[in-house]
């Protein structure tokens, strides 16, 4: 199985974007460190991401902005730069055009589609960064090798409450903007492996 390691040199954020600009591969960084985002998804994780798309799109209507991982998202409060599956913004949100990528600092929705080598860090280190995004109401993480998507929805306190979907007709049901996804809609087209690649086990 392959693992995320992030290279070992430690690289200024001036350097990193010089460096991402010149390579081919999709790099994030953050305190020094980079790692790249791994090319060569899966047509599970394709589908997968094309569905939330669609399933967002047309509910919306246009009321919100929707984008894929080409676009990058900036941490203000830890300097991660990172490049989310799915995001969604206001019409009026802020952008770093300090940055040659001008990131996009304030999300309402961020989405990451796990894979084996990912799964680890979207869970733990990454989501920790997340959480540090003043604007960020809900935080979904969708599995890929079984039926399991995890809602992390922002309290009014600050907190985060967090609920597991692991059936068909089970509906997510978004906070930060009227949508609503079934998982159904999520996995359609999807097929999944005899076992999951990943350790997390299957609920049904």
């Amino acid at each position: 199985m392959n693992v995320l390691v992030p290279y070992q040199t430690p690289i200024s954020e001036t350097e990193f974007h010089d460096y991402l600009w010149r390579s081919d591969l999709k790099l994030e960084w953050c305190h020094g460190l980079m790692w790249p985002v791994l090319a060569g998804e899966k047509v599970e994780a394709i589908n997968i991401k094309s569905n939330v798309e669609c399933g967002f799109a047309n509910q919306l209507d246009g009321a919100f902005d929707i984008y894929s991982s080409t676009l990058q998202v900036r941490v203000e409060r830890s300097g991660l730069l990172a490049f989310p599956d799915v995001i969604i913004a206001a019409p009026l949100a802020r952008y770093d055009t300090t940055r040659p990528l001008h990131p996009l600092l304030d999300p309402l929705v961020l989405v990451e589609i796990l894979t084996p080598s990912t799964a680890r860090f979207d869970l733990t280190d990454k989501w920790a960064h997340y959480q540090l995004i003043p604007t960020l109401r809900d935080y979904l993480i969708v599995f890929s090798d079984q039926m399991r998507v995890q809602h992390y929805v922002r309290q009014d306190d600050g907190s985060w409450n967090e609920r597991v979907f692991a059936r068909p007709a089970e509906e997510i049901q978004l906070t930060g903007i009227a949508a609503r996804l079934t998982l159904a809609e999520v996995y359609k087209r999807v097929v999944f492996p005899d076992e999951p690649t990943s350790r997390t086990p299957r609920l049904i």
